[in-house]
């Protein structure tokens, strides 16, 4: 006979609560669990499996709706298969367009904090001091795409780093500090 687990070493396995293997089977998530001559549900490694991969598609933002048509299509045999796939790769477009825009604003909020940084380690407090960074950067930024001229100059001082490989970024750090002290003597 197969190890079956309580609902207690099934959470604990699973690394989920009581409280959703219950809602997971309510859901009808979760093909019908086998209960013990007392009443007590006993699951076997392939519920646990099951509820690991329910875990892994709500991580993913996957609507309840469909995974209930996903556990639907589960229960009706490998015949199902294909329309399963589909499933699951139209839901994965959805995550890697999510994921697409994460990476997007995560890399406008990374180079703001870069220019805030080096607004900081330079001591500025002047914006045209700022906007002349902007500038240099500008001038600097061979590499860069169109740049809109409606950004603020944080903004697209940062849309400009975004373009610049480590020695690029150097070269234009070299020549902002000559300018800077360039500046500054005269």
């Amino acid at each position: 006979m197969d190890t079956t687990f309580t609902i207690q070493e099934a959470a604990q396995r699973t690394g989920v609560s009581t409280h959703t293997l219950r809602y997971y089977e309510r859901m009808d998530l979760l093909d019908t669990i086998h209960r013990d001559h007392s009443g007590y549900r006993q699951y076997t490694a392939h519920d646990l499996a099951c509820v690991e991969f329910l875990t892994r598609l709500r991580g993913i933002k996957m609507p309840i709706r469909q995974m209930q048509k996903f556990a639907e299509l589960r229960r009706q045999g490998i015949a199902t298969a294909q329309q399963r796939r589909r499933l699951l790769e139209a839901h994965y477009d959805v995550v890697v367009a999510d994921q697409q825009e994460l990476n997007q604003s995560l890399e406008v909020i990374s180079t703001k904090i870069a220019f805030y940084k080096e607004l900081e380690a330079k001591g500025m407090v002047d914006e045209d001091e700022a906007n002349q960074i902007f500038a240099l950067m500008a001038q600097a930024g061979k590499r860069c795409q169109k740049i809109q001229v409606a950004l603020e100059p944080e903004e697209a001082a940062h849309a400009l780093l975004r373009h610049f490989d480590p020695e690029s970024l150097s070269k234009l750090v070299a020549v902002l500090q000559s300018k800077t002290h360039v500046g500054v003597n005269q």
